[in-house]
């Protein structure tokens, strides 16, 4: 996991409206929010980013859109597939299924999973 000396991950998290996760799959949201979680104890919001993938279907979707995020270590997401699981896992992303809204879903993983990025 890319974590750097200030203990810092980027977390990309799809959304529509920017408030809730895209509850379908993660190539077909309009938007890619990036949040910086620090030292596993708060987060912020870094940029906003048009998916240029929103309406495509081509082959190996899971992989442009990586592209488009590689520099997070984490994506939480309502959906994904099952091979776009696999091909994400493969490059090293952390992955987390979560619904609803995006800062309650941020505090949660962080509570949840917090241990994980100190490792």
């Amino acid at each position: 996991m890319k974590v750097n000396k200030e203990n810092i991950v980027r977390v990309a998290v799809p959304t529509n409206d920017g408030i809730n996760i895209f509850p379908k799959m993660l190539g077909m949201a309009k938007e890619m929010f990036i949040y910086e979680v620090k030292n596993v104890k708060k987060f912020r919001l870094i940029e906003k980013r048009t998916n240029p993938y929103e309406v495509t279907m081509q082959h190996l979707k899971t992989l442009d859109v990586y592209e488009f995020i590689n520099d997070c270590s984490i994506i939480i997401s309502a959906h994904i597939g099952k091979k776009g699981i696999q091909r994400l896992q493969e490059r090293g992303m952390k992955l987390y299924f979560k619904k609803g809204n995006i800062q309650e879903a941020l505090s949660d993983f962080i509570k949840e999973e917090g241990f994980i990025i100190n490792q």
